[in-house]
């Protein structure tokens, strides 16, 4: 996490997307698919380069797990479901229940400091929406999902980023 500033922007735009998504999980349609899409490919980007430039194997292991999950998520929205449908399903609930892990390991790595904890609930939501999902949604969007993963993403990424300034001084 060489750079706060990117994990920040990610953060950021993150945040921006899931109170899109949140406002707008299903009439939007499209357009919440391609915003949310996008939105998750950029996150996705910019935590991948953000990995690629970390230090330590535990902190870039988390980030390029967050960014796959990311990038994969983005993909899916934007060119529509493989197969049938409910490959992507389990697909989506594996990644989510994943990408719980990572932020678990980055809360991990910041044991010390008091706002791990919220990095914590962050994962919690991840995998009991990705638990959600694996279950057969219970009658929640794919939106409302989305949308609330962006969120407890966004919210990690600044909490890291705003430690990672601290910790450097920036």
């Amino acid at each position: 996490m060489k750079h706060w500033m990117l994990w920040l922007l990610a953060g950021v735009i993150a945040v921006t997307c899931g109170l899109w998504a949140l406002i707008n999980p299903s009439t939007a349609g499209t357009t919440t698919e391609v915003i949310v899409g996008g939105g998750l490919l950029a996150v996705g980007g910019l935590q991948g380069y953000a990995a690629y430039t970390s230090e330590g194997f535990k902190a870039r292991g988390a980030a390029i797990l967050g960014a796959a999950v990311a990038l994969f998520l983005g993909l899916s929205l934007l060119l529509g479901p493989f197969g049938d449908g409910s490959i992507l399903g389990w697909i989506v609930g594996g990644s989510l229940v994943a990408a719980g892990v990572g932020k678990l390991m980055a809360a991990r790595e910041i044991k010390e400091d008091s706002l791990s904890q919220y990095i914590m609930m962050a994962a919690a939501v991840s995998a009991v929406l990705g638990v959600i999902v694996l279950l057969g949604g219970l009658g929640i969007t794919l939106g409302l999902i989305v949308a609330l993963e962006l969120l407890a993403l966004g919210v990690t990424l600044i909490i890291l980023s705003l430690r990672r300034k601290k910790k450097t001084g920036a």
